[in-house]
C-alpha cells in the first residue's frame, strides 16, 4: 500500500509566505520532515516565486514548526527565493498549494481492510388512490441508496526504522490538521516494467482516497512482533478498483 502523511498539504499566500531567502512559511500544524518530496501548484490565479517551478519535485532539507526549506535534490542546497511571488510586492487573489508528492510506499503493512457502504433512504409514500382496505399482510417500505461512507483498518509491524512512513502513519493519528493524508490500497498490483518498478495504475486494481486517521491500537507481547492497528475513515474515494470516481 501507499500513504501520503498527514499535515503535508497546505494553501500558502503567494507573496508573504515566500519571502526572499531560503525559508518558506508554512502553518504551525505542519508535519513536514527532512527528506519529504514536495511539489508546488498555483491555484486561483496566484503567482509562484520565480525561483521555483510549479509541478517540479523538490525535497525538504530543513523543517521547523513554521518553515521549510527545499532543494532540487535530496540533501542538497536550499533554493534561494527571489521574493517576487504574488504581485511582486503583495499577495495576489490566488494562492500556492504545497503538498507531499508522490505517495510513499509502506513496507511494514501486515494487512488492511476497508468497508464501503451506502445509506438507505426511506422513500415510502402514501397511496395515490383509494385503497381497498388494510389487507392481511404488512406493506413493504420502498427505499433508495443514499450517501456512501467508507472505513477501514491498517495493521503495521513496528520496525527498527523509527522514521519509516508506516510508523509516521501511527503518529499522524494525533495531528489536529490531517490535511494531505491519503491512501492507495492495492488488491492487485501490476508492474510498469521500468528499471525502477512502480505500479502501473492503468492496469492495477486499487482503492484511493483522502482519509482521516481516527485511532490506533497497539498489540505488544514478548512472543510476537509488535503491531499497531490504525483505523481510518475515507472522505473522498477517488478510485474504486478499475473505476475512477473523480
Amino acid at each position: 500500500m501507499y500513504f501520503t502523511p498527514a499535515g503535508t498539504e497546505f494553501c500558502l499566500q503567494d507573496f508573504v509566505d515566500f519571502p526572499a531567502g531560503t525559508a518558506i512559511t508554512v502553518p504551525a500544524g505542519n508535519d513536514f520532515e527532512v527528506g519529504d518530496p514536495v511539489v508546488f501548484s498555483v491555484e486561483g490565479g496566484g503567482s509562484l516565486d520565480t525561483a521555483l517551478v510549479a509541478g517540479t519535485q523538490y525535497y525538504v532539507v530543513v523543517a521547523t514548526s513554521v518553515t521549510i526549506q527545499v532543494s532540487a535534490t535530496i540533501g542538497g542546497t536550499a533554493v534561494t527565493l527571489n521574493g517576487d511571488g504574488g504581485t511582486g510586492s503583495a499577495d495576489s487573489a490566488g494562492h500556492v498549494n504545497v503538498s507531499f508528492d508522490p505517495f510513499g510506499a509502506v513496507c511494514d503493512v501486515q494487512s488492511f481492510s476497508i468497508e464501503i457502504s451506502r445509506e438507505e433512504l426511506d422513500t415510502t409514500t402514501l397511496p395515490c388512490g383509494v385503497g381497498a382496505g388494510g389487507g392481511k399482510f404488512a406493506t413493504f417500505r420502498s427505499t433508495q441508496a443514499g450517501y456512501a461512507s467508507a472505513t477501514g483498518t491498517i495493521t503495521l509491524f513496528f520496525s527498527d526504522n523509527a522514521q519509516s512512513i508506516g510508523q509516521r502513519m501511527l503518529a499522524n493519528v494525533m495531528l489536529k490538521d490531517q490535511g494531505g493524508a491519503r491512501v492507495r490500497l492495492f488488491n492487485n498490483t501490476i508492474s510498469d516494467g521500468a528499471s525502477t518498478p512502480a505500479p502501473d495504475l492503468a492496469k492495477s486494481s486499487f482503492i484511493e482516497g483522502d482519509i482521516t486517521l481516527t485511532g490506533v491500537n497497539l498489540d505488544v507481547n514478548p512472543d510476537d512482533p509488535q503491531q499497531g492497528e490504525v483505523t481510518f475513515s475515507v472522505q473522498n474515494v477517488k478510485q474504486l478498483f478499475s473505476t475512477a470516481l473523480v
